[in-house]
Order: C-alpha cells, then structure tokens, then sequence
C-alpha cells in the first residue's frame, strides 16, 4: 500500500500525480509507454493508478505492473512485477518470461504487453488460494464509474484506490469526485469512499466506527484536507487527459474545482450485506456512529446499490437517518 512521499511542498506530503514527461511518454504515440496505455485502454480488467511519480496497473485488485522513473530520467523506466503472485509449487513461471526489467522502447513495453496473459494466469491461481474479494470489487467500482458504457450517466468518478496516509494515519478505498448531473460548470465535490465485503468486516479494528475516527482526524488537519483536494483534482485531470475516464466535459478540457464544496462526503459502500442479520443495524444504532454523522468535517452517505449494479448516482446515496430507516 503506497503513502504520500515527504518532500518539503505541500506541508510535507507530494501529490500523487505524474510528471510531464512521464504523461509524455504515456499519451504520446511515439512515447515508450504508449503501448501500455493502450492496452489498458483495450482491456477493461486493468486499471492504471496514479501514485507518486508512478503507476500501478492493477488486475482483479492487485498490482500486476508497477512503473517508475529510472536512473535516466526521461529515457527509461523501471518495471516490476510482484513476485509474491508466482508461487506455483511445479515452477516459477515469471522468471522463465525473461521480460526487461527496464524500459527504454516501445518494443520493451510491448514484451511486457505481450505477457500480460500469463502474468493474469499467475495472478489468477495465487487469488485462488489467497482471494481478496474487497480489492477486486474496488476495481470493478472503478471501472463501472469510470470507464464502461454507463460512466457518461454516473456522478462518481473514481481517481484513486488504496490510498493511505502515515500522518494522522488514515486509509480510503477509494478517493473520488462527485460531479452531479445538471451542475453548471466544472464545481464537483469530493468522496472518500470505504468498501466493506460481507458483514464480517464492519467491526473490528477496521470496522466502521475505525474508519469514522480516521477521517475525522484526517479532516480536522486542514491542512491535509487542502492536499486532498489537490489530489483529487490532479488525479482526474490526468486520467481524463490519459483517456481512463469517460466524461461528457472531458472533450472540453474543463478542469474541475472543488474548493466551492470543501465539505466532502464520506460513503460507506457495503457490498453483499446480509438483510437477515441485525448486526449492521445494530452497529449504526451506536452512538458513536450517530455523533459521527453529524459531523461538521465530512458528509456521511451510505451507497445503495442501483438494482444490480455499482453506478453511482447521487440518489442513490442515503444519509444516514434514510438509510437506518431503510434497515429497518
């Protein structure tokens, strides 16, 4: 899980966005990672992330390609593929790809495009015995939002997932712009997004009321709370501009602003709930719970899924004393 970077901007944390020349090498035909880009933009099991100077490319909620700057600045790029995914007990599969560990051309970014496949198949069998159901049910939140034949109708944008801060400690599945249907201009509000998969995980040392002190914390720093924002905004304009985020205003090149509605909502998504159960009830009747959402740092909401799916509509987000209601 990536952190912000010290440096000495921005209070001591750096943005998660990407240099010119690593956009440049991602966007431009000519550039040495476009053939990557391009085959995320073909394949809508990927997701590229922005972090601190680099990307993740995730498959199924895990990191099936890092790339970072190398030694040489613009001219190359280093590659990493997560070893921990090839534990097959007959061989190791990886290693026998041979695939650069550097690149510097098309032709090395097209190797490691070429194996993507197989390092799916790797990945696939190491899910297998170690699932990790949240992470791939973050990406699949992305990709509905984001990138399928209905991102142009949603109001949710996801520009971030797995982001985490050492300082006041603070995690969030997903970081995420709320851009309601019919707002004039480019003024959207922020969303910070936590994911829970099955009852089981809304107690507990990460359970609900942990995530609600976190970001109460967070937020109370106002300056970390300015940062967010940045990040948000950067984030979606460089996925915008990447083509990774279907928006009807995208084409116009409008930059989003989110300093008009800085009060930003914080959305539980709890994904296959149990009606049968009281547990969730009866863990929102806590009156920590209750203080929490009323809070002046942070809009509480509860997703409700649309139907079947994870299109994210602004009515389809329920505060708190609609969606207690609604589970009883």
């Amino acid at each position: 899980m990536s952190s912000f970077t010290k440096t000495a901007n921005y209070g001591g944390y750096e943005m998660r966005k990407l240099s010119v020349d690593f956009l440049k090498a991602l966007k431009d035909r000519s550039g040495v990672l476009n053939p990557i880009l391009e085959r995320v933009k073909m394949d809508d099991t990927l997701m590229l992330a922005i972090r601190e100077g680099y990307i993740n490319i995730y498959y199924r909620g895990g990191n099936l390609l890092r790339i970072s700057p190398g030694k040489h600045g613009k001219i190359d790029y280093e590659a990493h593929f997560d070893k921990k995914y090839d534990d097959s007990n007959q061989h190791r599969v990886f290693q026998n790809l041979r695939l650069p560990a550097v690149i510097m051309s098309q032709a090395e970014s097209r190797s490691w495009v070429s194996c993507v496949p197989m390092l799916k198949e790797i990945m696939d069998f190491w899910f297998c015995k170690h699932p990790k159901h949240e992470r791939e049910f973050q990406q699949i939140v992305a990709r509905e939002n984001n990138r399928s034949p209905i991102s142009q109708s949603t109001e949710y944008f996801i520009t971030d997932i797995e982001y985490a801060v050492e300082k006041p400690r603070a995690r969030f599945d997903m970081l995420a712009v709320h851009w309601p249907a019919g707002e004039n201009g480019n003024e959207c509000r922020a969303a910070l997004i936590e994911m829970k998969y099955g009852d089981s995980a809304i107690a507990g040392k990460a359970g609900l009321i942990k995530h609600l002190k976190d970001i109460n914390a967070f937020l109370s720093d106002k300056q970390k709370h300015k940062e967010l924002l940045q990040t948000i905004e950067a984030q979606f304009e460089q996925l915008a501009g990447l083509g990774l985020i279907r928006h009807k205003e995208c084409a116009t090149g409008s930059k989003i602003q989110l300093n008009k509605y800085p009060k930003p909502q914080f959305i539980f998504l709890l994904a296959n709930h149990n009606p049968r159960s009281s547990r969730l009830k009866t863990l929102l009747k806590d009156p920590e719970v209750r203080n929490h959402a009323a809070s002046k740092l942070f809009d509480l909401r509860f997703f409700v899924s649309s139907d079947a799916g994870y299109g994210m509509y602004t009515d389809r987000m329920l505060n708190y004393r609609r969606y207690l209601k609604r589970l009883e």
